[in-house]
């Protein structure tokens, strides 16, 4: 695998690494070594809080660090950079052209994988994604918007807090889990959208119950973009892949 991918984490530290090493445990397959991905991980957790910055309308200095990370890795020679926090991708717009050619977007991937599959979705996040509508501002949105369910205020909230347990690793997982599933009989969803980064460490954390008890994958609840990109690094480290159809993704 030539190309490599740069990583913009920090946003909590806890998911980036473990995206890290989801992607060495799918790619890793017993080959040598050296046959492994070539991954440059910028770990920033001094990053301003991107939901209070942003919903007070203080952009600059969070855009001014963001822009200036983004452009460290691209000197680094990446082919692709994923900003680990899908708040920030609010700002994905005011990003020099450049730079914003070499993101792959976390709100696309997930609303690519909405396309394709069946059923309806609840949609996690931060009150910052939320409230600024980062999801409805892609161009997939409008094909995706009857499949997927937002919460109500209170139990937005309530993700929004749990999400914020879980980056400084206070929260119990086995909780989160139930309450998740709890909400998604409630909603009448088949799957959650993890539209916060730090919901990639409950997706992990399910996965490893299932594979120690023998469970089956498909108790697995979670559409988590960071797990898409892992399982099918080639093709998003692909320079076509924003012409890649959705269909052979």
């Amino acid at each position: 695998m030539d190309n490599m991918l740069g990583i913009l984490g920090g946003m909590g530290p806890l998911a980036s690494a473990e995206f890290v090493k989801a992607i060495y445990e799918h790619n890793v397959l017993g080959n040598q070594e050296q046959d492994a991905p070539r991954i440059i991980l910028y770990s920033n957790p001094s990053i301003p809080d991107r939901t209070n910055y942003l919903l007070k309308g203080d952009y600059d200095v969070l855009l001014m660090n963001l822009i200036d990370a983004v452009h460290q890795l691209s000197e680094l020679q990446v082919s692709k950079i994923i900003i680990c926090c899908v708040t920030s991708h609010y700002l994905l717009p005011k990003f020099p052209a450049k730079l914003k050619e070499k993101i792959i977007s976390l709100v696309d991937v997930s609303l690519r994988e909405v396309l394709e599959c069946q059923g309806r979705y609840l949609l996690l996040s931060t009150n910052g994604t939320r409230q600024l509508k980062v999801f409805q501002t892609s161009e997939l949105w409008k094909m995706t918007e009857d499949k997927i369910i937002l919460p109500d205020e209170k139990d937005q909230n309530y993700i929004h807090n749990m999400i914020y347990q879980i980056k400084v690793n206070k929260q119990s997982f086995d909780s989160a889990i139930i309450f998740l599933k709890n909400l998604m009989k409630k909603y009448e969803v088949n799957s959650v959208i993890s539209g916060c980064t730090e919901i990639h460490l409950l997706n992990r954390y399910l996965h490893s119950q299932i594979n120690q008890h023998q469970g089956d994958v498909a108790d697995c609840i979670f559409l988590d973009p960071l797990m898409i990109i892992a399982t099918r690094l080639e093709k998003f480290l692909c320079e076509s892949f924003l012409e890649i159809p959705v269909s052979i993704l």
